[in-house]
């Protein structure tokens, strides 16, 4: 978990410094996409089966190669999409993109750690989790980007102050740091969708 987390890290920053250096290229998005597909779909999904699928039958294997296989056809349309898409689109993504699908899919895992809830590692639970985020992933949900985030400098200084407690946690409390972040994402998707059909002018 800890080496997917920082796989999601390194995800946000490598497009960022191929484009300042300006060392992008169609082979390195191509490239990307692949390290994405393993790192966020194979690996969460074989995390999962090998810890609460593999003695439960074929519908539990049809749920984890659901969710890999929704990771690759959401990182194909990503791949595919405009190159200039309208204004109110840029700051969204369509669908939840991989490193957030590869975080949220291991919250059972994470659940189990830090509550010891037996139920969370039921095969039917898990499966079902497995298929609800794959469907997020490929679904048309616009979600945010925060490419184009730009921080007013009043925010400054709570923000960081909020990074250092998020580390600070990270170190201390895991698990729970985990589920705080998991869970603020979630809060955050109905949030996204009403601000972009709000930002969609009307016809």
């Amino acid at each position: 978990i800890g080496l997917i987390v920082l796989a999601a890290v390194f995800d946000a920053l490598d497009g960022r410094t191929a484009r300042r250096f300006k060392t992008s290229s169609a082979f390195g998005a191509a490239l990307d996409s692949l390290s994405d597909l393993v790192v966020f779909g194979v690996v969460p999904a074989l995390c999962l089966y090998l810890w609460a699928l593999q003695d439960s039958g074929n519908l539990a294997w049809w749920a984890t190669l659901f969710y890999a296989v929704a990771i690759a056809l959401r990182l194909a349309r990503f791949d595919s999409e405009l190159r200039d898409p309208p204004e109110q689109s840029k700051n969204y993504f369509t669908g939840v993109p991989a490193p957030a699908a590869g975080f949220l899919v291991l919250v059972p895992i994470c659940v189990d750690l830090e509550f010891g809830i037996t139920w969370a590692r039921e095969a039917t639970y898990v499966s079902v989790w497995l298929v609800m985020i794959g469907a997020l992933a490929v679904s048309a949900l616009p979600t945010f980007a925060g490419k184009r985030l730009k921080l007013p400098v009043g925010t400054v200084l709570p923000v960081l102050a909020a990074g250092s407690v998020l580390i600070a946690g990270a170190f201390v409390q895991p698990w729970l740091t985990y589920l705080v972040l998991a869970g603020s994402y979630v809060i955050s998707l109905p949030i996204a969708v009403i601000r972009f059909y709000r930002s969609v002018p009307s016809a």
